[in-house]
Order: C-alpha cells, then structure tokens, then sequence
C-alpha cells in the first residue's frame, strides 16, 4: 500500500481511509531541545495564524488549557524565555489556575508566527502525551445496534475482501 494513497473504502456513501498506524516514542521526549537554530522563518506558514497588527508591532493569540502553560513556560520559565529570545518577541500566559488566551506580541511579523508555531508544536506534543479523560460506552445487546453492527461488519467484509 502506498502511504500518499491509501486504500478507500466506500460504505453507506461515506469514504473511508485503511491506513497503518505507526506511533513512535522515544527515550529522552522530555530532555529533547525542540529549537535549535536561528530564528528565520523562510519554512512557517506565514498565513496559517490570525496577526493583527497594533500601534507596537504584531500580535497573536493562543488558546490553551492552563494544564498545559507550564510546559510551554518549561522549567524555570527556560522555555518560554528561548523562544521570546530566538524570535524576538514577548510572551504573555495567564497565572496558573487561570484560563485565558497565550499572547504572543512582538516588532516583526515573522518573529510572531515563529513563536505562535512553536508554542503549537509545544502544545501537541503535550497533548499527545495526556492520559485518556472520558471513557465512552454503548448498550451493545439493544436490537438495533447489533443488526448495525452485522451490516457495518458484513458490508466491511464485502469491501475488503476484493
């Protein structure tokens, strides 16, 4: 199976994608250093993010859960102090306890988007790391949703079996 062009699988007109799952975990996640190198912003999308512009310079907005600033503040605040330094901008996070919006301001454009991208990245690999919340459950020996179940199974079956 080619990885850009995966299978489709068509059922009750929706498309469905047979993809392999490959999850890679590494020894040091925590000790690794995600910036290295200088600050220049050729690669980022510079129109991926809202930045409006102020009377001092750019400004962008994040929204975050407070369970995750003290990863982007990082120990010490090392972390939030790297990137303010790399990308020449300042880097405002609510007080723990609080809710609110992660405000990158700064005098250049690009120096803001950088920022705004490696606090996203930051906070992704974060979430990923998060234990499951919710547990999710369904009355499995109700009529209806076993005769689903067959068909859903049946119609799999057809499809893949080709």
């Amino acid at each position: 199976m080619e990885v850009l062009r995966p299978q489709l699988i068509r059922i009750d007109g929706r498309n469905y994608r047979k993809n392999p799952i490959q999850e890679q975990t590494y020894q040091h996640e925590e000790d690794e250093d995600f910036y290295q190198g200088s600050m220049e912003c050729a690669d980022e999308p510079c129109d991926a993010y809202e930045v409006e512009q102020t009377p001092q310079g750019f400004r962008s907005t994040v929204m975050a859960p407070s369970l995750l600033y003290k990863h982007i503040v990082g120990k010490r605040g090392d972390t939030k102090k790297k990137i303010e330094m790399e990308t020449k901008t300042s880097i405002s996070i609510p007080k723990p306890g609080q809710d609110g919006e992660i405000v990158i301001t700064g005098q250049h454009r690009n120096g803001v988007i950088s920022a705004r991208t490696r606090i996203d990245v930051l906070l992704d690999t974060f979430r990923r790391k998060q234990p499951f919340t919710h547990f999710l459950a369904f009355f499995l020996n109700e009529v209806e949703v076993q005769e689903g179940f067959l068909k859903f199974q049946k119609e799999v079956l057809e499809k893949c079996s080709m």
